[in-house]
């Protein structure tokens, strides 16, 4: 079974498996917070353990039991201890939100989302630019896009 260890957090966001990617300090862990008050759950942060199955599939999982989550100036926690029901213990990977800074001459008016794929681990994923700025909350674009890759009438938390 082919496998890596890649940089990022892993949420499942209504039943989707989303790898959130950025620089650090991008608010990838800050993003997976939001995401899981708003009760999705967290699969892994900061490092996340990826295997191809013999369909293909991506899997992600924590790399340790006691999934462990960086607050930013509070220290890192237990994600149990904040979230009792917020973790998950694995989840498909189903698309990549890549933060970016917002650049207003790139994202301002009406545009659509930056998509592309990427290869991780020989498979092609969506993968999606998403803007950030203190005005845009990207657990709130996270959920819109997690959203166009769910059946509308099945969302929910997952």
């Amino acid at each position: 079974m082919v496998s890596a260890k890649l940089r990022g957090s892993l949420v499942r966001v209504y039943g989707v498996g989303v790898f959130i990617r950025g620089l650090s300090g991008s608010g990838k862990s800050a993003t997976a917070i939001k995401l899981m008050n708003r009760g999705h759950r967290l699969v892994a942060d900061d490092l996340v353990n990826i295997t191809a199955g013999p369909d293909g599939t991506l899997v992600g999982r924590a790399l340790e039991k006691d999934v462990r989550i960086e607050v930013r100036g509070l220290g890192v926690f237990e994600a149990r201890s904040l979230f009792p029901h917020g973790v998950a213990e694995s989840a498909r990977i189903d698309f990549i939100a890549d933060l970016d800074a917002y650049d207003p001459m790139r994202d301002s008016g009406r545009v659509e989302p930056e998509t592309r794929t990427t290869n991780l681990l020989d498979k092609e994923i969506p993968s999606v630019r998403v803007p950030v700025t203190e005005s845009i909350d990207p657990s709130l674009l996270i959920e819109i896009l997690a959203r166009r890759f769910c059946d509308a009438d099945t969302v929910k938390h997952s």
